[in-house]
């Protein structure tokens, strides 16, 4: 009986491990794949927060087509589809396949994005030794292995010589600067040149002075202004370490004393941009000539962001308006100047023009800049190159000019009414 009763419990026993058995593994069949919590594992660096080796997972994320959690510190190859919760943070991401749809973005909320990003590479920044010298992005000129005697020269010759009186003839000042002219177009000769306080000085009183007699007796290309003008110029073109010289000894060179000795070199350099002989006369021939040898040192100065500040604030657009309207085709080279220093400073990032600092906001309100005091205002630049158009057709800068001023590029000029 007893044998009996353990043989019934036995059976029991199995039965109820069988059924166990049968439910657990249909349970395990019917029940979904838990979602993945991590990428899969992959050969190479692996990154391990814990102990525990489970918990460890590749420093490469291991892409598949489906959808898995990115780990912060994990790296992203490139081309993949990437979302994120913007609620959880929760980021995941998935192989990229270009031109099929995914069914797995679809009904995707307008909060998620999804995008195909490509990874940042890391550099690693270059420890700065304590105490190295400071960057410059402008660099050095290297120096010529056998520097010319006759350059230094010239300098001083022109120091020496350049209040000495006019001369029909060619005299040693002349030949000195036509001798600087020529070294001016080397980088070298025109940074050490204009790094000389006392040449640079000398070149500006030279370009700022106006000597009647040498304009009717001598040539434009033969004129002290025009061959100073022309040193300055070509030893700034292109050349950023020279024109940095210029700008250290600027407020020292502009407090100087101009050559006629009763106004500043500030003074005189801007006062001079703005005409104001008689329209037609003899003196607004000479002053014409004057102004366009000075525009070719302007155009080159106006790169500095220190000098172009003070130009602006010195009222120079002003000066730039009157040339352009002032009438008479003596000054029409001039006008063209302008025109061309404008839109290369100002206007023309494609050249190193300084965009967004000139010009303002322009008006077309007539009487605004019919009033008196406001003729010249920096507004009403559009407004009187429509008028020039109008005016002046055959004047091919105005019309350039005007279309970069105008928003969006309008070559259009202003209607008759607003004339």
């Amino acid at each position: 009986m007893a044998f009996l009763r353990m043989r019934s419990i036995v059976r029991l026993s199995i039965a109820f491990l069988l059924l166990s058995f049968v439910v657990s593994s249909i349970a395990t069949i019917s029940s979904p794949p838990a979602p993945a919590s991590a990428s899969p594992s992959a050969e190479g660096e692996l990154i391990c927060h814990t102990d525990n080796s489970a918990d460890c997972y590749p420093k490469v994320f291991s892409p598949t087509d489906e959808f898995q959690i990115v780990h912060d510190d994990q790296d992203l190859p490139s081309g993949l589809h990437v979302r994120m919760n913007i609620w959880t943070g929760v980021k995941e991401a998935k192989l990229n396949t270009p031109g099929v749809e995914d069914a797995a973005l679809e009904g995707l909320p307008v909060e998620q994005a999804v995008m195909v990003v490509e990874p940042e590479l890391s550099e690693a920044k270059p420890k700065i030794p304590s105490g190295a010298p400071v960057y410059e992005p402008v660099g050095a000129v290297k120096e010529p292995k056998e520097k010319n005697p006759g350059f230094f020269q010239a300098l001083d010759s022109v120091k020496l010589h350049k209040n000495a009186a006019f001369s029909a003839e060619s005299s040693v000042l002349e030949d000195a600067l036509a001798e600087l002219e020529d070294f001016s177009h080397d980088m070298y000769y025109g940074q050490q040149m204009v790094g000389d306080e006392d040449i640079l000085r000398a070149l500006f009183q030279l370009v700022t002075k106006r000597d009647a007699e040498e304009v009717a007796k001598r040539s434009y290309a033969d004129r002290r202004d025009f061959l100073a003008a022309t040193t300055l110029s070509s030893a700034l073109q292109n050349n950023a370490p020279a024109l940095k010289a210029v700008e250290e000894i600027w407020d020292s060179l502009m407090d100087g004393r101009a050559s006629s000795g009763e106004q500043s070199l500030k003074d005189a350099f801007y006062s001079q941009l703005r005409p104001g002989a008689e329209q037609g006369s003899a003196d607004a021939s000479n002053e014409a000539t004057w102004i366009r040898a000075l525009l070719a040192v302007v155009g080159k100065l106006l790169k500095s962001d220190k000098i172009r500040a003070e130009f602006l604030d010195k009222k120079g657009m002003e000066g730039f308006l009157r040339i352009l309207m002032t009438e008479g085709p003596e000054w029409e080279p001039a006008r063209a100047k302008v025109a061309r220093i404008v839109m290369d400073n100002f206007l023309d990032e494609s050249v190193g023009a300084k965009m967004g600092v000139w010009p303002p906001r322009f008006t077309t309100q007539v009487y605004v800049c019919d009033t008196e005091g406001r003729e010249f205002d920096d507004s009403c630049w559009v407004l009187y190159l429509g008028r020039i158009i109008k005016d002046r057709p055959q004047e091919a800068w105005a019309q350039e000019l005007h279309s970069m001023l105008q928003p969006g590029g309008n070559t259009m000029p202003p209607t008759h009414n607003e004339l």
